[in-house]
């Protein structure tokens, strides 16, 4: 997941005069690494739903229509507002997808050595490595996305670097393409 859970349960549509009888759930479906935005109707749940991948670049967001052989008229404004909000969700989520190759499979291994133990002495070794192969601008994007740190924090640190070893760096290499493998999303 990449960023904390934003409140769940229907929330009206944005946009103008939405009608109050519909609203939208968000929920996150671990089994698929996706947010799920569902478009609601207060007698008919999951009308349409956008499923927006978040860890697995290759995954494209997509739409799941309601129930085969059910029709429901869902009037424009509510479409257009349940868009607006799917568009800031994919953005919200999808991001770093739009890195270059290097950083994005980044961002994949190091998700996956996040999630198997993560301590802050790692931190100085990131930047170390991310910084080999990474212009700075870059390195902020990756951390901010994997560790939620901010990009400002992260350019400071790269403007005077935490002391780390080559012993450190190069164990962090190791686990990262270990978790790479592991994960069968990068070749490690």
């Amino acid at each position: 997941m990449t960023h904390p859970s934003p409140a769940s349960g229907p929330t009206p549509p944005s946009g103008p005069a939405a009608p109050s009888e519909y609203g939208i759930t968000r929920i996150y479906v671990l089994s698929e690494d996706a947010w799920h935005l569902e478009l609601d109707h207060r007698d008919e749940r999951r009308l349409l739903t956008a499923v927006i991948p978040d860890e697995d670049p290759r995954r494209e967001p997509s739409f799941r229509l309601g129930r085969p052989g059910r029709h429901h008229e869902v009037p424009y404004e509510v479409v257009r507002g349940f868009m607006a909000e799917v568009a800031e969700e994919v953005e919200r989520c999808r991001a770093w997808t739009r890195l270059p190759p290097a950083a994005v499979d980044a961002v994949v291994r190091l998700r996956e050595v996040v999630y198997d133990g993560w301590g802050d002495e790692d931190r100085p070794a990131l930047l170390a490595l991310l910084s080999q192969t990474l212009p700075p601008d870059q390195v902020a994007a990756v951390a901010s996305e994997v560790l939620g740190v901010g990009h400002a924090e992260v350019l400071a640190d790269l403007a005077a670097p935490p002391a780390t070893t080559a012993r450190d760096v190069a164990a962090l290499r190791e686990r990262m393409a270990e978790a790479g493998r592991a994960s069968g999303t990068t070749d490690g």
